[in-house]
């Protein structure tokens, strides 16, 4: 059986692989929104993206999802990390909506769809308007171009 994953994990009954889906992207999408806002915020106070990039790239806190994001944050590559700010919010929705039918408090799980809302509310929510590009909408939330 061909796959274009790079492992295939048995997780339970049906739905139970959707649900395992969910949440992998939200983890994933979690970094995503941290990076953003840690990027703003390291610029902000005169620490630039490559500063940041090198101590972060190598050390404990790299990892692949870390350097496809930085990929485009660093050096330009659009498309880095081709999954879209709307598939990502549209996961993040769905997400909420399986917090919510196990009655589950989920403030970080709204902070992280907030994040890809308001990106997709500024005009990202084209078909290259990719997760990395996250960066940019948070940067000119605040100020930065």
């Amino acid at each position: 059986m061909a796959s274009w994953a790079g492992a295939i994990v048995h997780i339970g009954p049906c739905g139970a692989g959707h649900k395992m889906k969910l949440l992998n992207n939200f983890v994933s999408l979690g970094y995503a929104a941290l990076y953003s806002e840690a990027l703003a915020l390291s610029r902000k106070v005169g620490i630039s993206v490559d500063q940041f990039d090198s101590v972060i790239r190598g050390s404990r806190m790299d990892c692949g999802f870390y350097q496809t994001f930085m990929g485009y944050a660093v050096e330009g590559n659009r498309e880095a990390h081709k999954f879209t700010l709307t598939n990502a919010l549209k996961d993040l929705r769905y997400l909420e909506a399986m917090a919510d039918s196990v009655a589950l408090s989920n403030p970080v799980g709204n902070a992280v769809k907030n994040s890809f809302a308001l990106a997709s509310a500024a005009g990202g929510s084209g078909p290259e308007d990719y997760v990395p590009h996250l960066v940019d909408y948070i940067a000119r939330q605040n100020g930065l171009d």
